[in-house]
Formats: C-alpha cells, structure tokens, sequence
C-alpha cells in the first residue's frame, strides 16, 4: 500500500497573517495541521511549536509496531503541550497562545489520527464524504450532554472550543485508528476551509478533482477563500493507493 499526499496552506482573504501549520511527508507517512486559535495572541507559534514537536519526536523514535503508535503520540502530544504552556508563560507576549491538531500516521495498512480542537479530518470513498473527527466545541459537547445547557449562556460562542493544545495541563486527545483500503481519499484541513464551503460543495469539487489530486488543497482553498476568506486555510490529501 501507497500513500501519495498533497497540500497547501494561505493566509486568505481577512487575517493579516498565517496562524496555521503544516507539515506532510508521504514517505515518512506523517502529516499535521495545526491552527493557531483566533483572539489569542502567539498563535502562529502555537502551531508551529505543535508541528514541529511532534515530527521531531517522530523523526527521533526508532520504528514503531502498531501497538506502539497510540502511546507514542499521547506521550509526544502531552509534551507538546506542556512545551507550548512554558512558552507562553516565559514570554508575556505569548500567554495563553494554543492551538488545535489534527495529525495522521500511516503504519502499515492502518491511519492513526489524533486529533484536538475543530481541524477536521474526512474520508471520502466511492465518491461519499464522512467526517471523521469530532469538532471539540461547547455546542457539540451541549448537544451530546457533555457540558450543561447553560454553557453557551456563559460563554455565548458556540464554536468556541473545549480542548486545544495549550489550553490545559491535563492534555486530553482523540485517537482513531482506521484500517485502510485502496482508494481511498483522506482530507485533512483547518476550519478555515470548513467554515467557508460546506461539505456537499466539498464532496462536489473532490468529485471533480479525483483524477488530479495535486491540484485539489489549491482549488479547496479557492473556493474558501471566494466565500470569503475569512480565516487561514489549509489542506492535506492522502490517497490511498496499491504498492
């Protein structure tokens, strides 16, 4: 089995900087999106502090079996995220910095997808799109009785997130484990794609770009960026193909 990846990040069309980060190499079978959070100075050094942790300590670590892989990220995150706390407290410029990660290591025929804030990770497969990752957010966490109702009187935003890097001492991450099979597309991306294009438009222009994957991270950041830009976007293609 093969993976073959693409992917893209731009500033669009509002912020006056990048706040995400991007990492993907196919051969190392490794990619991570980090998004810096919004309203929250140091951002950007948020999720470039999560990206390159977690590709130095693997990068760093000898080969990994399958029942390895899920102790080493927790273990590589959780560092992380105290290494973006000590920033932040070092520097007064950067207190409260965080950021969100979606990130997927391909061992064997298997992904292992961690995953905090509201990045997203998609499968599309015989051209039907499923979202993977739970969007870590006090309106989900209402909704599945995992906060109480008045939550989102405090706090009014209800995308407003729960759990991100650097939010907390106590580092809480979602880990997926999905068997793969040729053909199949994973996308990988920020929110700034997300909150622009809804997913029936996404599945139409992955339609439209499965034969000429490279090319896809570019067009899905065209159309966020012509609904109106309105964060940093980024994404990732994995595809799935025959060794």
């Amino acid at each position: 089995m093969r993976i073959e990846m693409h992917g893209a990040t731009d500033m669009g069309r509002v912020r006056k900087n990048n706040q995400d980060s991007l990492f993907f190499n196919a051969e190392l079978g490794l990619l991570i999106v980090a998004d810096g959070i919004g309203g929250r100075k140091g951002g950007e050094v948020a999720s470039a502090t999560a990206v390159n942790g977690i590709k130095e300590a693997y990068l760093n670590c000898d080969s990994l079996r399958h029942e390895e892989v899920e102790p080493f990220l927790i273990k590589s995150i959780d560092q992380v995220n105290k290494d973006i706390i000590a920033k932040g407290q070092a520097s007064p410029g950067l207190e409260g910095m965080a950021t969100t990660l979606n990130a997927i290591l391909f061992v064997g025929e298997k992904a292992f997808i961690c995953h905090m804030g509201d990045s997203r990770t998609y499968l599309y497969f015989k051209q039907h799109l499923w979202q993977l990752t739970l969007d870590h957010n006090i309106e989900n966490y209402v909704e599945r009785g995992w906060l109480p109702d008045g939550s989102l009187a405090v706090n009014p935003k209800p995308g407003a997130l729960v759990r991100a890097l650097g939010l907390s001492t106590q580092c809480e991450v979602d880990i997926y484990e999905l068997k793969l099979q040729p053909g199949e597309i994973l996308l990988t991306c920020s929110d700034g794609l997300t909150g622009m294009v809804n997913d029936r438009r996404i599945l139409r222009i992955i339609k439209e770009y499965e034969n000429k994957l490279y090319e896809l991270p570019q067009r899905l950041i065209q159309e966020a960026n012509e609904a109106g830009g309105q964060d940093n976007v980024t994404v990732v293609i994995s595809s799935i193909m025959r060794g």
